[in-house]
C-alpha cells in the first residue's frame, strides 16, 4: 500500500512525524508538507505563480518532500509529480481540533478533501492544541481500527478528532455528524494602524450526536464528510415555488 501523508502545520510539525512513523507498518509512506505552517489555509491552492517541490531526504524509510504551496497543493503536486499511485492519503495529526465549523477553515481537512476530489480515499486527524500525549497513547489503536475495518473510502473524507485537551485518555470512539461552532471574532488595532485577530467568542453545539459535543465529552469522533454540499430540502422548495 502506498500512503501519502500531508498536513497544514508544516514540514517540521510534531504531528506529521508521529503520523508518518505510525503508518509505516501499513505500507510505503511518503510525506509532503508545506515548508512552513499554513494553518487555516482552507482549500486554497496556488494557481498564479510557481510552486517549489523539493526533496528533503529519506529518514527511517520514509521519503520527505516540502513545497511552498498550500496543504491542498501538497496533494496536487504529489499526485502529479511522484511516480506513485497512492492508495490512501492521511492528513495531520493537526495541532488543534477540527470540529464542526472548523472544517471550513482547516487546511488539514481540505488536504484530505483534495485527495477525495482526485478519487483517492483520505483521512484527516486532529488533536487539541498541544495535546499530543493522548495521540502518543492512542494513535496506533486508531490507525489499527481504521485499517482493520477499512474505514477509508473514495466516497467520503473521514474526519477524526481526538477529545478536547482536558482528557488524558479517550472514552472510546463515536461515529457522528459534523456539528456547528458559531464564531464572533474581535480585532485589536496596532500602533501601526493594522489589525490583529483577538479572542473569538464561540458558541458550541450542544447536540449530543455531533462531533463538537462528543469530543467535549471525551470521545474520539469519526465524521464522514462529502464534497457535494447541496441542501436538498431548499433545492426542492425552490423548484416547487419557482419552476411549477
Amino acid at each position: 500500500m502506498n500512503i501519502l501523508v500531508v498536513n497544514d502545520d508544516g514540514i517540521d510539525a510534531v504531528g506529521i512525524k508521529k503520523l508518518a512513523v505510525a503508518l509505516k507498518k501499513y505500507g510505503n509512506v511518503v510525506v509532503c508538507a508545506p515548508d512552513t505552517g499554513r494553518s487555516a489555509a482552507g482549500h486554497s491552492i496556488v494557481i498564479h505563480g510557481s510552486l517549489s517541490f523539493d526533496y528533503v531526504g529519506s529518514f527511517d524509510g520514509i521519503e520527505w518532500y516540502k513545497t511552498s504551496g498550500t496543504p491542498a497543493d501538497c496533494v496536487r503536486l504529489s499526485m502529479d509529480l511522484l511516480d506513485i499511485s497512492f492508495d490512501v492519503v492521511f492528513s495531520g495529526v493537526n495541532d488543534g481540533l477540527n470540529l464542526g465549523t472548523d472544517i471550513i477553515y482547516s487546511g488539514t481537512v481540505s488536504a484530505a478533501r483534495e485527495a477525495n476530489i482526485e478519487g483517492v480515499p483520505a483521512v484527516a486527524l486532529s488533536t487539541d492544541f498541544k495535546a499530543f500525549s493522548i495521540v502518543d497513547q492512542e494513535l496506533d489503536a486508531v490507525l489499527a481500527y481504521i485499517f482493520e475495518n477499512q474505514l477509508y473510502s473514495s466516497d467520503f473524507v473521514l474526519n477524526i478528532n481526538f477529545p478536547v485537551g482536558s482528557f488524558k485518555e479517550s472514552k472510546g470512539y463515536r461515529f457522528c455528524r459534523q456539528g456547528i461552532k458559531n464564531f464572533k471574532t474581535s480585532f485589536s488595532k496596532t500602533e501601526e494602524g493594522r489589525y490583529l485577530n483577538g479572542d473569538s467568542a464561540i458558541v458550541y453545539d450542544e447536540n449530543p450526536d455531533t462531533d463538537v459535543y462528543l469530543a467535549s465529552k471525551g470521545y474520539i469522533t469519526f465524521v464522514p464528510l462529502q464534497i457535494e454540499q447541496t441542501k436538498y430540502d431548499s433545492l426542492e422548495n425552490f423548484k416547487t415555488k419557482f419552476e411549477n
